[in-house]
């Protein structure tokens, strides 16, 4: 086995690749970037990512970061999956959502994550309400336009599932404990029960163990 991804599993972009490498059937090494030990500052992991962030891939000898760039790699790996279709169009349309993630969906829900999970996980105070309410807002605006793709199709991108669907759902592993304001969204709750039903997300889940 020489691809490696180095994760911290509770994060949900770390959890988003874990998930996407599980569903995909690709076989990995995890190798653990533990947040609690400062390690995504260490210099052999800021050799592979300046940014100090984690997830990371690394398939015999090529790197790769930025969790939706490894969530097409892995795909490309498995392209009878069609979770990123082949032809221009339908690629696309999950291409897009991908960007969507990264502009809005991501810094909305990251917002919930620091203030209500990072926090408490590593003791570093109370929520700040100004902070949530910001979030709130983000998704008052966002979640619509989630739940209106998901009002017309069972998925992100369409009837089927690609990796628009780890991308955006791998938060939700978290919506609970983070207070993602989404309860008045059916179709994301549908949706995400759906998800969270999947053998790849209860496989991946079990890799979200506090560090020791």
């Amino acid at each position: 086995m020489n691809l490696k991804i180095h994760a911290f599993p509770l994060s949900p972009r770390s959890f988003k690749v874990l998930w996407g490498a599980n569903h995909l059937g690709v076989p990995f090494e995890l190798g653990l970037v533990d947040f609690s030990k400062n390690a995504q500052n260490a210099p052999e992991f800021l050799a592979l990512n300046p940014n100090g962030r984690a997830p990371v891939l690394e398939d015999d000898g090529y790197v790769l970061w930025e969790s939706n760039a490894i969530l097409e790699y892995l795909a490309s790996l498995k392209p009878e999956s069609a979770m990123l279709p082949g032809d221009a169009k339908s690629r696309l349309q999950v291409t897009k959502w991908l960007y969507w993630e990264s502009a809005h969906w991501d810094p909305a829900c990251a917002i919930f994550a620091f203030e209500n999970v990072v926090k408490a996980l590593f003791n570093r105070g109370a929520p700040v309400q100004s902070e949530i309410d910001r979030g709130t807002q983000m998704f008052e605006r966002i979640g619509k336009v989630l739940d209106g793709a998901l009002a017309q199709h069972r998925y992100v991108a369409g009837e089927k599932l690609t990796i628009a669907d780890i991308a955006l759902g791998a938060p939700l592993v978290i919506a609970d404990q983070a207070g993602f304001p989404i309860s008045e969204y059916r179709h994301i709750q549908r949706w995400k029960t759906e998800l969270a039903s999947l053998p790849s997300w209860i496989n991946a889940n079990k890799l979200r163990t506090p560090p020791a």
